[in-house]
C-alpha cells in the first residue's frame, strides 16, 4: 500500500480564488470524493492551509506550489515505511481509480516514477513514486518553493507513462466544474 500525497492547497485563481478542496460535486466536497476512493487505512498526508476538519499539513511559506506541498507532504509520510508514494491533486479528484494502473505500471517498468497522461499531456499530479526516488528527487530540487512538478518530474531517473483515463481529468475553471456537474445529472 503507497503512503498517499493529497496536494489540496492552492489559490484556485481560475475559480475566482476559491478553496477547491471544498467545492462539491455530487453533494460531496472534492477532499471527500478523493480520499474516499484510497485505498483503506493508507498513510495519508493532505496539503493545504485552508480548513479541511481533518489532519493536515502545508507548506511554509503558504502558496508555495505544487511541489512544495509535495515535499511538506512528503515530510509528513517520513517515517510511514512505505516503499512508494502516490501524489494525487485534489481537483482530479477520482484520479485515485488509477491507483492499480499506476502500481502495475511501476512495477512492470522498474521506473522511479509512473506518471498518467491525458489527452496527450502528462499529468504529474496523478503518479506513483518509488519512496526512496522522490526522496533524492526533493533533495535534488533544494527548496521546492515555486518550482514546477514538471522539474521535480525530471530528476527522476526514468518514468514510465500511460494512457490515463477520464479519472484523471481536472476541473481547473468554474466552467469545467459545471460541465460536471451537468455530466453527473445526466448519469442519474
Amino acid at each position: 500500500m503507497p503512503g498517499v500525497i493529497v496536494v489540496a492547497g492552492g489559490r484556485g485563481t481560475r475559480m475566482g480564488g476559491v478553496d477547491k478542496a471544498s467545492i462539491t460535486l455530487a453533494g460531496e466536497r472534492l477532499i471527500d470524493r478523493l480520499l474516499r476512493q484510497l485505498p483503506y487505512d493508507a498513510p495519508v498526508a493532505v496539503v493545504s492551509p485552508y480548513p479541511l476538519g481533518m489532519p493536515q499539513v502545508c507548506e511554509r511559506p503558504l502558496f508555495g506550489g505544487p511541489a512544495a506541498g509535495i515535499a511538506a507532504g512528503h515530510a509528513a509520510l517520513v517515517g510511514a515505511a512505505e516503499s512508494t508514494t502516490a501524489i494525487f491533486a485534489v481537483d482530479a479528484p477520482d484520479s485515485p481509480r488509477m491507483l492499480p494502473v499506476l502500481e502495475q505500471a511501476l512495477e512492470s517498468s522498474g521506473a522511479d516514477a509512473a506518471v498518467a497522461t491525458f489527452d496527450g499531456r502528462l499529468q504529474p499530479l496523478c503518479a506513483l513514486w518509488r519512496t526512496e526516488a522522490i526522496t533524492r528527487a526533493l533533495h535534488e530540487l533544494g527548496n521546492p518553493r515555486n518550482k514546477s512538478v514538471m522539474r521535480l518530474l525530471g530528476l527522476a531517473d526514468s518514468i514510465t507513462e500511460f494512457e490515463g483515463t477520464a479519472a484523471v481529468r481536472d476541473i481547473d475553471t468554474l466552467d469545467e466544474l459545471r460541465e460536471r456537474r451537468e455530466q453527473r445529472a445526466t448519469q442519474l
